[in-house]
């Protein structure tokens, strides 16, 4: 399995960026009690390949993947 995806947005971001977003993303979890991360897990949908959310993908116009 790879570690990720070319359309995600997560995925192709640097290095500097995400460790931002993981961090802050963690502090939201601490916050909430980790009721957002049983939010995010169990309720919305995630790529099969790179497990980040679907919303974050880029899609084409007619709603498949740019892949």
């Amino acid at each position: 399995m790879a570690s990720g995806c070319r359309d995600c947005s997560t995925c192709t971001k640097p290095g500097l960026a995400k460790l931002g977003q993981d961090l802050t993303v963690g502090f939201l979890y601490l916050c909430t009690a980790f009721i957002a991360y049983m939010v995010k897990k169990g309720g919305m949908r995630h790529c099969p390949q790179c497990k980040h959310l679907l919303s974050n993908h880029a899609r084409r116009a007619d709603g498949s993947f740019r892949d």
